[in-house]
């Protein structure tokens, strides 16, 4: 069954600059995770990983959002068209797809220390607590 909509929205922004990543790494696509924090214990965290080989660390729980535009140039690739094509993605883990469905991830760079921060937000706007 292909849905109808994307599971996660991508602001303009985000889908810019991820495509720039993965053009620059040579990536098969991003992957969103949500695992145990690295830093915090006994923390849940949201992490991106770079995709080298789809084939070995995606699996067929993973769920694709398209980083393309439709023909109009406005509105997202939607999933039915996008499912095969191919494209580097962004992917959503399986662990992490009821997490964030409905959302929206955006970016923010701060041009000062030059880090990316991408946001992750609920349907009302809301910054996900990732231990929420």
């Amino acid at each position: 069954m292909v849905p109808r909509k994307a599971a996660l929205a991508l602001t303009p922004k985000s889908r810019e600059i991820f495509r720039k990543l993965i053009e620059t790494t040579n990536s098969q696509g991003i992957l969103l995770k949500y695992e145990i924090s690295s830093q915090h214990a006994l923390r849940m965290a949201f992490k991106f990983d770079l995709i080298k080989d789809a084939e070995v660390e995606l699996t067929d729980q993973d769920e694709g959002v398209s980083l393309e535009l439709s023909p109009d140039g406005i509105t997202p690739k939607p999933p039915s068209e996008s499912w095969n094509d191919d494209l580097p993605k962004l992917y959503i883990h399986s662990a992490a797809f009821m997490k964030v469905l409905g959302g929206t991830l955006d970016v923010e760079f701060n041009s000062e220390t030059g880090i990316l921060i991408p946001k992750l937000l609920d349907r009302e706007g809301h910054e996900m607590e990732p231990n929420a």
